[in-house]
């Protein structure tokens, strides 16, 4: 294919054009006319002249903010670009005044075909949804790659012109023209350029309808832009404010926004949709960095030159960057010929997403190929820019001012984010304004105080405040917090269902840069339990005789808890220790200056080292999770102190961890006394158990032997630790039903008849219904056991007739470990059998009365059960 462009002067020369370089009447040949500072009067005869020399073509022509022709940006002239294909069919179709259902059933029946290699669409800015129309088209035709742009007045934002040789109205002015692009062999490849870069906070469209704008914000979006750019850009909106577009993402592709229209109640309209929750940013362009990328990086792309290539530019880019936009098309000119024009808006196809699109800001530029033989090589060195005057070369320094002092900002910024998001997981935040009402609150505020965080804003903070609380406690917060220091104390509160709640509360003013007051944020650790330590101490003292001494010893007890407050320490990612705070450096034992600079792992407990429990942590912060452990740190006197310690992965913008932030709290006492509940659930478990075992006159030993049996052969069938753990402590109390078998039918020496049987049976469920109440985990598990350790494999079991599976694997376990070791000792019903038949039994019964996989797993480590068996023998018990 060939592209050719002539600047129009009359017919006369059109003629000798035409001859010149042979240019033919056929279907083949697709003619875009473009017009910049030229009427519609004007565009209407060049098609007339046109259509009578070239019937068969096809045609369709706009008007502009500037036209793109072999490199470079024309204005006052008419350009009419010839596409001249070899092997390509071309349609042109324009229509006026009709629905998008109506266009759509057209483009179906007389334009688009399955051979429909490109969709070149100019439409009318103030007339049509061209970003709805370009939305439906693609639902209809999923694969059409459409381009072009919304037609140009050169900046009036008043009127448009548009048609084609088939128009649907007899008049040539249009709302929008269409060419079809029919080939087998075409080639279309899509591009644009952006390079404009964000700045400032992220904000959201608050009330839109489609492209029109009312509120950013909850704010009149007039104010935004007075707020941000100021009162002059604000008043020249259309022709200032398209240089500073508001740029969104959309299917991931970075999208502008500028403004096309004002209207009298303050909402602004602009080249596309915005609809309401829309995450917006200011850009603006950085033309240090357009440039650099359009010298060094666009050709690359490229290694042979294309055979035409459509160039669709943004006007609002050509205001802000004038002749670096001229740059940018000169070197666009070196992959192919272009013609194109200046948009107010420009549509795109995006391949990774095969999705269209409408887009403000961009150059976007579509390469044509109907020959694969084309290999002309891209010669990167032969354009010229053109020379910059001081203003150019100003704008440019002013530009990459901002953009390196906007990338340190946003580094800051993001940063700050992390720590703040840190603290939010750990404490009770909020903010109120310089009245003390309520602006903000984190999730942990909500859920201590019991009220939504609706509930919570524009209130006071006496909404959560307690009557045991003085006055002259709030009296001397807020003296010193509006003297401009940090207020510190303990402050009891009020849930919404009424009950207390007490905080450590640091109440901090923040000011702007200027001086004046901004906000006051509370930072607060939850101390309620350590203040109802606190109460049972008291009335300890008030209902014992305990001296003055001893009182003043309680006192300070409690002193010493409630100062106990959050440890706080930073580490680099080799878990170097950069910081540590006050409450960290009495954890410990030691100074701030003996710990910079020292590994973290240093201070843990040697079963940590030993189980690298420190590089897995620095594993997990790597990949940017968050990881919760409780861990044992040694302090500098060698005492041991068990910490609850949060990890967090401090990034920067890239996405890189660049330092470990952890927030302890120390809960030594919790776990020992916590262990201690535990040891004497277990004590009262073995003990009720071997109760159990001795009203049936069997040795204590039994249920020591099973609880071995069993946590061996749990481990051995890949439970966990603490599931294994659970069984041992629970499998002492299965038969602990026992208790309610009369004596007569429990220590019956002879076999018991069928009505015997059936009552001994019972004791499963009495043991279970014994212990189901508890909510005690150890209580659980031996209800569960004591319930189903009788059922069998094949189903043929009690009290219940469950089989495989669904049999809890407690009970399964139980089973094999209580019939070893009751085959294996005397009974008062039978004396002990020979180990090999009880192995044998546990052959025959294999599938059958036990879960097979468990009975395999037993043989493959007998050695290891007869050892449990030969150390814990009845003989031994007062060794033991």
């Amino acid at each position: 294919m060939r592209l050719l462009n002539l600047k129009y002067q009359n017919i006369d020369e059109l003629r000798v054009f035409l001859d010149k370089y042979m240019v033919k009447d056929s279907n083949s040949v697709l003619i875009q006319v473009y017009s910049s500072h030229k009427n519609s009067g004007d565009l209407s005869k060049v098609k007339s002249e046109l259509k009578s020399l070239l019937p068969s073509t096809s045609i369709i022509a706009t008007s502009t903010a500037g036209i793109v022709s072999d490199g470079k940006i024309l204005d006052d002239e008419i350009i009419i670009s010839f596409s001249i294909f070899e092997k390509s069919i071309v349609k042109s179709k324009s229509f006026l005044n009709m629905s998008t259902t109506e266009i759509l059933d057209k483009l179906y029946s007389e334009v688009i075909t399955d051979k429909t290699k490109l969709l070149i669409c100019y439409g009318n800015t103030f007339k049509i949804d061209s970003e709805a129309l370009i939305k439906a088209i693609t639902t209809k035709f999923p694969n059409i790659k459409i381009a072009g742009g919304n037609s140009a007045d050169d900046f009036k934002f008043e009127n448009c012109s548009i048609f084609s040789d088939l128009c649907s109205n007899s008049c040539n002015e249009c709302d929008i023209a269409f060419a079809a692009i029919d080939s087998d062999v075409l080639k279309v490849e899509t591009k644009y350029l952006l390079n404009w870069q964000t700045i400032g906070k992220e904000l959201t469209v608050t009330k839109s309808d489609g492209s029109r704008v009312y509120e950013i914000n909850n704010k009149n979006i007039s104010d935004i832009y007075e707020h941000y750019l100021g009162r002059e850009i604000r008043d020249e909106i259309l022709s200032k404010g398209i240089e500073f577009p508001l740029i969104c993402e959309e299917n991931g592709v970075e999208v502008a926004r500028a403004p096309v229209g004002v209207n009298d109640d303050g909402s602004i309209v602009f080249a596309g949709d915005l609809l309401d929750g829309t995450k917006v940013k200011f850009g603006y362009a950085n033309i240090g960095f357009i440039e650099d990328y359009n010298h060094k990086n666009l050709l690359d792309e490229f290694e042979h030159k294309s055979e035409a290539v459509y160039i669709y530019t943004c006007a609002a880019r050509r205001s802000m960057l004038d002749k670096y936009l001229d740059d940018e098309v000169s070197i666009i000119n070196e992959v192919g010929p272009t013609s194109g024009f200046v948009t107010y808006g420009e549509y795109f196809h995006d391949a990774k997403s095969c999705s269209n699109h409408l887009l403000n800001i961009t150059t976007t530029y579509v390469l044509l190929n109907e020959s694969e033989e084309n290999k002309e090589p891209i010669n990167k060195s032969s354009y010229h820019t053109k020379e910059k005057d001081s203003k150019d070369m100003t704008l440019k320094a002013l530009t990459t001012l901002v953009s390196r002092t906007s990338e340190e900002l946003d580094q800051n910024i993001y940063y700050l984010e992390q720590f703040q998001k840190a603290v939010d997981e750990v404490a009770v935040t909020s903010i109120t304004d310089e009245k003390g009402i309520i602006t903000h609150v984190n999730k942990n505020f909500a859920n201590i105080s019991g009220y939504t965080e609706d509930e919570l804003i524009g209130k006071p903070h006496n909404i959560v405040r307690h009557e045991d609380m003085p006055k002259e406690a709030f009296k001397d917060m807020w003296d010193t917090i509006q003297s401009g220091k940090i207020w510190k104390g303990l402050v009891k509160n009020k849930r919404k269902d009424g009950k207390p709640y007490h905080v450590l509360s640091e109440i901090s003013p923040i000011y702007n840069k200027d001086g004046s007051f901004k906000e006051y944020v509370g930072i607060r650790n939850d101390v309620t339990e350590l203040e109802e330590y606190k109460q049972i101490l008291k009335n300890e003292l008030d209902t014992t005789s305990q001296n003055l001494e001893d009182s003043i010893n309680y006192a300070r007890q409690y002193e010493h808890a409630i100062n106990t407050t959050t440890a706080i320490l930073k580490t680099d990612t080799n878990n170097i220790i950069k910081y540590a705070n006050e409450k960290f450096c009495e954890l410990s034992g030691y100074t701030l200056d003996e710990l910079i600079g020292r590994d973290c792992s240093e201070l843990r407990h040697e079963r940590h080292r030993r189980e690298k429990k420190c590089e897995y942590i620095q594993k997990q912060l790597a990949k940017g999770k968050i990881v919760q452990e409780t861990l044992t740190n040694i302090s500098k006197n060698d005492k041991e102190y068990t910490i609850n310690n949060l990890f967090y992965p401090v990034k920067d913008l890239d996405n890189n961890v660049v330092e470990h932030l952890q927030i302890m709290y120390d809960i030594t006492e919790i776990l020992d006394l916590n262990q201690e509940i535990v040891d004497t659930q277990k004590e009262v478990v073995q003990t009720m158990g071997a109760i159990g075992e001795t009203r049936s006159k069997e040795t204590g030993l039994h249920v020591r032997r099973v609880a071995k049996y069993s946590y061996l052969l749990a481990k051995l069938a890949g439970l966990s630790e603490e599931d294994a753990s659970l069984l041992k402590q629970g499998s002492p109390m299965h038969d602990i039903g026992k208790v309610g078998i009369p004596d007569n039918i429990l220590n019956k020496p002879g076999k018991l008849t069928y009505e015997e049987f059936e009552i001994m049976k019972t004791h499963a469920e009495i043991g279970y219904e014994m212990l189901k109440h508890s909510e005690r985990p150890i209580l659980k598990a031996s209800a569960t056991i004591a319930l189903t350790h009788h059922e069998k494999y094949n189903g043929k079991g009690y009290p219940k007739g469950l089989s495989g599976a669904d049999i809890h694997i407690f009970g399964r376990i139980t089973a094999i470990a209580d019939v070893f070791d009751a085959l294996g000792h005397d009974r008062v019903y039978k004396k002990a059998w020979p180990l090999e038949d009880i192995l044998e039994l546990f052959k025959k019964e294999r599938g059958e009365h036990f879960d097979p996989n468990l009975v395999d797993l037993f043989f493959d480590n007998l050695d290891q059960f007869l050892e449990i068996r030969d150390k814990m023998q009845d003989h031994l018990v007062d060794k033991l």
